[in-house]
C-alpha cells in the first residue's frame, strides 16, 4: 500500500508540472499574437487595415506630345511677332486713307498718271507682300473689313475720274483757257466736294494773287492779270453744275465721309490686335513640321 501511494504522489507531480507548462506556454503564445488582434478584428469588421508608407517615385520623363506642343507654341509665337509689324504699318496707312480722304474726297493725287494711282493703292492696302494676305488666316473680321474698305475707296476713285471726264466735257473754254481745262475741272470738284474754294483770284493795286487747288501764285508790278490765268477763273467761276454733276457730287461725297469714318477705326483695330499677346487661327506658318 505505501508503494502505491507513493506511485500516485508521484504521477500526481509530473501531471501537475505537465499542466502548469501547458499554461504558461498559452500565456506566451497569446502575449506574442496579441498586438496583431486590433488589426486582424478589424479587418474581420469591413475595416481597413493601415497603409504602409508607399516607396518615393521618380519623375516621369518627358512625354513625346509634351515636346510637339512646345514646340507648337515656340512656332505660333514667332509668327505672331511677324505679323505684329504689319499690323502697325497697316494701322499707318489706313491713318492716311482716312486723313487724304477727308482732306481731298480722294486718296490717290490726280497730277499722277492712273496706273501710278493703282499702284498706290494697292501698296497702301498691302503692308508686306507675303503676310498680308495671311492676316485672314488670324483675324478674319479685320481682313474683311479692311478688304470692303479697299473697294469702297476703289470706287471713290473710279467715280471721282468719271465725274471729271463730264465736268471737262461741260466746260466752255476759250482758246487761251484751253491748256488750263484740267486745273479748272479739278477746281469745281474741289468746290462741288466741299473741300476748298477751287480757285481764287484776288487783286491788289501792287499785283494779284492767283490760287488753284491750295497753290498761290502772286504777282508784283502791277494789278494786270494774266491772260490766261483770267480766262480760267471766269470759266470756273460761270460753270454751273448740272443734276448729272450734282448728283456724283452727293455720291462723292457720301461714300468719303464713310471711308473716312471706316478708315480711322481699322486703324485703331490693327493696333489693338497688334498688342495681342496670342495668335488666334492657323496657317502654314503655325505649324511645328
Amino acid at each position: 500500500m505505501a508503494a502505491t501511494l507513493t506511485r500516485l504522489a508521484l504521477w500526481s507531480i509530473v501531471v501537475g508540472i505537465a499542466l502548469a507548462g501547458l499554461v504558461v506556454g498559452a500565456r506566451g503564445f497569446y502575449a506574442y499574437r496579441s498586438p496583431e488582434a486590433p488589426r486582424n478584428a478589424e479587418s474581420a469588421f469591413g475595416g481597413r487595415p493601415a497603409a504602409a508608407p508607399e516607396p518615393p517615385q521618380e519623375a516621369e520623363p518627358a512625354r513625346p506630345a509634351d515636346g510637339r506642343q512646345a514646340r507648337t507654341t515656340d512656332v505660333r509665337q514667332a509668327h505672331l511677332r511677324q505679323l505684329q509689324p504689319v499690323l502697325r504699318t497697316d494701322a499707318e496707312r489706313l491713318s492716311q486713307v482716312a486723313r487724304r480722304m477727308r482732306a481731298e474726297g480722294r486718296v490717290t493725287d490726280l497730277r499722277k498718271e492712273r496706273a501710278d494711282n493703282a499702284a498706290e493703292l494697292r501698296l497702301l492696302f498691302t503692308s508686306h507682300r507675303a503676310l498680308s494676305g495671311d492676316l485672314q488666316n488670324h483675324y478674319q473680321e479685320y481682313s474683311q473689313a479692311k478688304e470692303r474698305l479697299r473697294k469702297s475707296v476703289a470706287e471713290q476713285e473710279e467715280e471721282f475720274h468719271q465725274t471729271a471726264s463730264l465736268v471737262m466735257t461741260k466746260l466752255s473754254l476759250s482758246p487761251v483757257a484751253e491748256p488750263r481745262r484740267s486745273e479748272i475741272t479739278w477746281a469745281v470738284l474741289e468746290k462741288c466736294l466741299d473741300k476748298g474754294p477751287g480757285m481764287t483770284l484776288t487783286t491788289r493795286p501792287d499785283g494779284y494773287q492767283y490760287t488753284v487747288r491750295g497753290r498761290s501764285q502772286r504777282y508784283s508790278g502791277g494789278a494786270t492779270v494774266a491772260e490766261d490765268e483770267g480766262a480760267a477763273f471766269a470759266a470756273f467761276t460761270s460753270f454751273a453744275p448740272e443734276a448729272d454733276v450734282v448728283a456724283h457730287c452727293d455720291s462723292l461725297k457720301r461714300r468719303a465721309a464713310g471711308i473716312g469714318a471706316t478708315a480711322e477705326k481699322l486703324s485703331a483695330d490693327a493696333l489693338v490686335l497688334a498688342e495681342q499677346t496670342t495668335l488666334p487661327g492657323d496657317c502654314k506658318y503655325t505649324r511645328p513640321d
